[in-house]
Order: C-alpha cells, then sequence, then structure tokens
C-alpha cells in the first residue's frame, strides 16, 4: 500500500514537471534576438562584493542564454541594477523614502513590462527599455563605468560613413598618383 502511495506521488510530480516544462515553454515563443541579449548585457550591475560591473562579466559569453535566463525565470528580481546615492538596488528591494515615488514606480514596473514586450517578440520596443535603463544608470550613478556606458551607433549613421569613405578613396589615390605641378 505504501509503495502504491508513493509510486502516485512520483507519477503526479512527474506530471507536473512535465507540464510546467509544456507551459513555460509556450509562454515564450521565440528566443531573444541575440543584438538584444547583448544590448541588455550593456548594463550595470551591482554583485555580491560590492563591484559594478557589466552584465557580461557574468554573462560568461552567452549574453543570450543569460538574458533569457533574466526573463524567463525572474533572475531580474535580484539584480542589483538601479543606482540611488551610491547604493544599487533591485527591483524587488526596500527602496528607501528618499527616492521619489516616480523613480520608485519605474524601478518596481520597468522588468515586468520589458518582459511582457518580450513575450509579445517586440524587440524594439524591449531595447527602447534597455535604453532608457542605460540612461538611468549614466544619470544616477556615480562611477567611472556607468559614465563611459555608450549607446551603440545607428546603423544608418556607420553606413553613411562607410559609403562617405568609399567615395573618397578614388579621390584619394588619384591625388597620391598625380605628378606635383612644377613652378
Amino acid at each position: 500500500m505504501r509503495e502504491h502511495t508513493t509510486q502516485r506521488i512520483m507519477m503526479r510530480r512527474t506530471l507536473f514537471i512535465l507540464l510546467w516544462t509544456v507551459v513555460a515553454s509556450a509562454s515564450w515563443a521565440a528566443p531573444m534576438p541575440q543584438a538584444t541579449a547583448a544590448h541588455f548585457c550593456q548594463l550595470l550591475v551591482k554583485d555580491a562584493e560590492g563591484n559594478v560591473k557589466s552584465i557580461n562579466a557574468f554573462a560568461n559569453g552567452d549574453a543570450q542564454l543569460f538574458a533569457e535566463y533574466v526573463f524567463q525565470y525572474d533572475g531580474w528580481r535580484d539584480l542589483h541594477i538601479f543606482p540611488h546615492n551610491g547604493q544599487w538596488y533591485a527591483a524587488t528591494d526596500q527602496l528607501p523614502t528618499t527616492l521619489n515615488a516616480e523613480h520608485q514606480r519605474y524601478i518596481q514596473e520597468v522588468f515586468p513590462r520589458m518582459i511582457r514586450e518580450a513575450e509579445a517578440e517586440r524587440w524594439e520596443v524591449v531595447d527602447a527599455y534597455i535604453d532608457r535603463m542605460l540612461e538611468y544608470q549614466r544619470q544616477f550613478s556615480n562611477t567611472e563605468k556607468a559614465s563611459s556606458i555608450t549607446a551603440p551607433l545607428p546603423v544608418t549613421l556607420l553606413l553613411l560613413l562607410l559609403f562617405v569613405l568609399f567615395l573618397l578613396i578614388p579621390l584619394f589615390q588619384k591625388l597620391r598618383t598625380s605628378k606635383p605641378a612644377t613652378l
């Protein structure tokens, strides 16, 4: 009798885990694009030793896997990613009263909103949230790293620069091969 009960409990656990896996995988339809994951990993986080580092330092070379963990499995709850007066806070921390209500609301709501956008596969919106978080870190952090965070250059600007360079190459070659005028 006892063996039968144990088997039934094991079967229920197995079915629960299988069902949870199916539901969890269905809730996240597509993997996060590599560019969005790399963008997310530019954010700074304060580690357990009190050091402020880029999330890339924790991603071990796999930004996409790390970002998906943060978004899918509530890993964001423990990231001390929001600076205020020299301290760094996670979205689920008890925030100080010196932090105004608008900032408290932003810190508490940004990840749930960003996750909803990611689940809907609106990656441009997710990138916009990340840009705002990077700006927040630049503005409210007093670390050197935060001031050196740079947003990636727009692709159109890079293409324009390449186009201009390719137009100038023949001109430079012509100038280099032409003979100087004699006096």
